[in-house]
């Protein structure tokens, strides 16, 4: 390829420098716009969001970031001064595109309702203020929708799902009892990983079936977060814990496919797919228990197109030999590709030849213009992330999928390599040689993940295929009449539990009325009891907390009178030399003191927990 010379690149690259810091119209804040779920009260997320576009005064969308990004802010209050409310809300994350994500996590219900404030300084954006009416319920409120095409409409859920109609077209019908039998004899041995789950009332049961389930932790919090915002269905099915699809009956086989829900599917299995736990325990703990989620990616894309780094890249495990593949070629290679193994276990005799990489920051890939997504045992589960930054993906042909691949397309969201790589290093060059082309398919591939990957979406499509899994059962999946009769029970064992709970309540703050706290303590701590003395005029205090009903309960014990610690005046142990005092030597090994023998006072009168023995000890009582 023939190249231009040096001198003459040099003006273009300032030109094209200018015109990337060259500052756009400044932002207009009443003409700018504001949209997302965030604005309506019923989308009940983990972390709510909006978005924002700033516009300048000619009513053009700014395509790059305003000088004055930062000013731009959010603030939430409660509509009723007297409603207090927790609400975490950091900064709006900068997309680098003239949009901006807003965040906020509320971490208890406002019966009122929210008053949301966007400001650029101290003018208003948009429509601002935006008013949610009450009630605004928080991630675990037990306060689901009974309505659910009311649900669906409110989350402006898809109509049409196709990897869902895809999955469902191989199970016209699903005969449950032929499943309830065949599944746990073909899939549920020693080293199976499947779970199975039954919902009743809207309550999730489970039952572990192999070795291998420890990731059901992934499935249940994603699940129990679905049946708090909305009513599901009731029906029974089982879920796939493991990285590999299972069913790979072809429709046409008698006997004929069992539905099986996975995380990933392949073109040769049967698998009913859900989107994956990566992307569900993210959206969960966003703002929270993890750095890099659905959201966050949207803010951490690196620098500008312009100043990115004109190479490929890739880290991550061995979990795959095309990987082994790619770090060879990278050490052959290096002005085009950046590739290095973190970690080794499928092939760690490879180690010392290839050499180990250091861990890096997922946001620091997008320094890099090209990411190398290679799959691992299965799809990469990087790939919705890869597509949420503002590089160009140059995807693996792969025979593995994720729930939204279908709508992804090569050569207009992504640059499509080989399986066996021979083509990257080609794809590479093509990409440096079609600068502007390369930055078009980037941008498309970014906006369509945008849209496709909004953490709403995942629950309406967990809903979905919950929603097409009941509707595909026979007249015979109704419940049995024993299945009746387990649900009968079980509501009136919850509501006996409730019953329980309120009426402990009730006998502790009547004896807590009567003013005998030993009496109190005798029947939360019989042992702690015996040690009170009366003269020291202690006292129980009670409070509630957890997340969901019943709460718990937590005592602490105190008093108002004045405490001396006797022991304090204890005398030391003189048996022993003190350190001598040996400030003024410079010397790292100084004698320390030895406190052994000492008297030490630790205090361990926190708010504590009613044991749960104490409500079964008397129910009724």
């Amino acid at each position: 390829m023939r190249r231009l010379p040096l001198a003459p690149l040099l003006p273009l690259q300032l030109a094209l420098l200018l015109a990337a810091v060259a500052p756009e119209a400044p932002v207009s804040a009443p003409r700018s716009l504001v949209w997302g779920p965030g604005l309506r009260a019923g989308v009940v997320l983990p972390v709510r969001y909006f978005y924002l576009q700033a516009v300048n005064s000619e009513g053009q969308n700014l395509t790059r970031s305003p000088p004055g990004q930062t000013l731009f802010k959010v603030v939430i209050k409660s509509l009723s001064p007297k409603e207090l409310v927790r609400i975490h809300v950091p900064k709006p994350l900068d997309r680098n595109d003239g949009t901006f994500l807003m965040r906020y996590r509320m971490y208890e219900t406002v019966s009122e309702g929210l008053k949301i404030e966007v400001l650029y300084g101290d003018e208003h954006v948009a429509q601002s203020p935006y008013i949610l009416k009450g009630p605004v319920y928080h991630e675990y409120c037990e306060c689901p929708e009974e309505d659910p095409q009311t649900w669906q409409k409110t989350l402006s859920c898809p109509a049409k799902e196709p990897q869902i109609a895809k999955d469902f077209a191989s199970f016209p019908s699903i005969n449950l009892q032929q499943m309830l039998n065949e599944v746990p004899e073909r899939f549920g041995d020693e080293r199976g990983a499947i779970v199975h789950y039954t919902i009743l009332s809207n309550l999730i049961y489970r039952r572990s079936l192999g070795k291998y389930t420890d990731f059901k932790m992934f499935s249940d919090e994603i699940l129990l977060s679905l049946a708090r915002k909305v009513l599901l269905p009731d029906l029974e099915f089982y879920v796939n814990l493991g990285d590999w699809p299972l069913e790979h009956r072809k429709v046409n086989e008698t006997p004929g496919p069992l539905p099986i829900i996975s995380w990933c599917g392949s073109l040769d299995s049967r698998d009913v797919i859900l989107p994956t736990y990566d992307i569900t325990h993210s959206t969960l703990e966003a703002m929270r228990g993890v750095t890099n989620d659905l959201l966050s990616i949207q803010g951490n894309t690196g620098p500008s197109w312009i100043n990115k780094t004109e190479k490929a890249f890739f880290r991550g495990r061995d979990s795959r030999e095309e990987r082994l593949q790619l770090v060879q070629l990278s050490k052959d290679n290096p002005q085009l590709l950046d590739a290095g193994i973190t970690g080794y276990f499928f092939f760690q005799e490879k180690e010392k030849e290839l050499g180990k990489a250091k861990l890096i920051g997922f946001f620091d890939f997008f320094k890099y213009k090209y990411q190398v997504n290679v799959d691992g045992t299965v799809a990469a589960y990087r790939y919705p992330y890869l597509m949420l930054g503002d590089s160009l993906v140059l995807k693996q042909d792969s025979p593995y999928y994720e729930h939204f691949y279908m709508a992804l397309k090569p050569w207009k969201h992504y640059v499509p390599i080989k399986r066996n790589l021979s083509d990257l290093l080609e794809k590479v060059e093509w990409a440096k040689e079609n600068d502007e082309e390369a930055k078009k398919i980037a941008k498309e591939g970014q906006l369509t993940a945008r849209d496709l990957l909004q953490p709403h979406r995942l629950y309406c499509y967990y809903y979905r295929v919950l929603q097409d899994f009941c509707m595909a059962w026979k007249q015979e999946s109704e419940f049995t009449k024993r299945d009746r009769a387990a649900r009968v029970i079980q509501k009136a064992w919850k509501s006996f539990l409730n019953v329980a709970v309120f009426q402990h309540f009730k006998s502790l703050i009547n004896i807590r009325r009567q003013g005998e706290p030993r009496q109190i303590l005798r029947y939360i701590n019989p042992k702690e009891a015996e040690l009170l003395d009366a003269a020291a005029g202690i006292n129980v205090r009670f409070r509630l907390g957890g997340v969901k009903f019943p709460p718990e309960i937590y005592y602490k014990i105190f008093t108002h009178r004045h405490i001396e610690d006797l022991c304090a005046n204890s005398p030391r142990d003189y048996t022993k030399l003190p350190a001598k005092h040996t400030s003024h030597i410079k010397s790292d090994n100084l004698q320390e003191e030895d406190y052994s023998g000492w008297y030490r006072r630790i205090e361990n009168n926190g708010w504590r927990p009613v044991s749960d023995k104490v409500l079964h000890r008397n129910p009724g009582g």
